[in-house]
């Protein structure tokens, strides 16, 4: 089961009062119902994949309005075998027609029907449940989506989505226009704020041993990406170490950077922080690491200057 129908199998089950009710079905009315006229008989069709959710708008259906209703089932095409459950809606149609101004300035009366923070969230849960969906948080991706045919439709969404300090934002899809979070605390107060408690808490766990591991993760390729680099650094020191011995006497270089080069060649393998532990223990001489860093540029300017002068040739 993927996460999405795990979380709509949860949203499902919330029982709800009058308000909620209501404002749940404007949401399903408005985003996955239409309305047409077969026999001169005037019905609305409420469509979804998810039998669970079909469940939600004839218990709805029931309960608000009384009305008479039948189940069919249609498949969508030959290539995708999911089928449509289809809840038809027989009777009180002029009255739902009505009360939801579903036909004129539905965006209204959606607005009329959600004044509160409880009938927002209510819709903004039967809105996930008719069109929404969210990625499994162990992918690479936060995402979690609602789409919607209609601009002005989708607008509304946001504008409630927004209202919880959500950060939604809006796209154009092919066939509509989708209100989207991508940012993995805003998905979980989303789900917090439609009712999905146990999905929250399974997200939030998934979430944290992935960002956790991937925190891991990263501090490791860091610290391996730091070591080939002292690798190559060290290599690249021996080799002026070796330049600089093979045409300078000993006894004209530095003192300080001949002690440098003898720990090096000694201890091919430090870091610069060991070195520098190394020399001051070795010389009783205190050497930050900025310091033997300085000496180590001192001793490769040596190096180059051989090798500009071609004698190393």
């Amino acid at each position: 089961m993927s996460f999405a129908k795990t979380v709509k199998e949860e949203l499902v089950t919330i029982p709800i009062e009058l308000e909620e009710q209501l404002a749940e079905f404007a949401a399903f009315l408005n985003l996955s119902t239409e309305f047409h006229i077969e026999n001169k008989q005037k019905m609305l069709d409420f469509k979804t994949n998810n039998p669970t959710v079909a469940k939600r708008f004839l218990q709805l259906v029931r309960t608000l309005y009384q009305a008479e209703t039948s189940l069919l089932t249609q498949q969508q095409t030959k290539l995708n075998k999911r089928q449509t459950v289809i809840v038809r809606v027989l009777s009180k149609v002029e009255d739902i027609i009505s009360e939801h101004n579903l036909l004129e300035n539905e965006i209204e009366a959606q607005a009329l029907l959600t004044p509160t923070d409880l009938a927002k969230r209510a819709f903004l849960r039967a809105c996930f449940l008719a069109s929404g969906s969210v990625n499994h948080p162990k992918t690479a991706e936060y995402h979690l989506e609602i789409f919607c045919r209609n601009s002005d439709e989708i607008i509304l969404i946001q504008k409630m989505m927004n209202h919880f300090e959500l950060n939604a934002k809006i796209t154009k899809r092919r066939t509509g226009y989708i209100a989207y979070l991508k940012d993995a605390e805003a998905i979980s107060l989303f789900l917090q704020l439609v009712g999905a408690q146990n999905a929250l808490f399974q997200y939030e766990d998934i979430r944290i041993k992935r960002d956790f591991n991937n925190s891991i993760n990263r501090v490791m390729n860091c610290e391996i990406a730091n070591e080939k680099k002292a690798i190559v650094a060290a290599n690249q020191q021996l080799k002026d170490i070796a330049l600089i011995t093979r045409y300078y006497p000993k006894d004209q270089l530095d003192s300080k950077l001949k002690q440098i080069m003898d720990l090096r060649e000694e201890h091919s393998d430090m870091s610069l922080r060991e070195l520098s532990s190394l020399y001051e223990d070795t010389y009783h001489e205190t050497l930050s690491k900025s310091g033997l860093n300085h000496r180590l540029k001192k001793i490769k300017e040596l190096a180059d200057k051989i090798r500009e002068s071609g004698y190393d040739q």
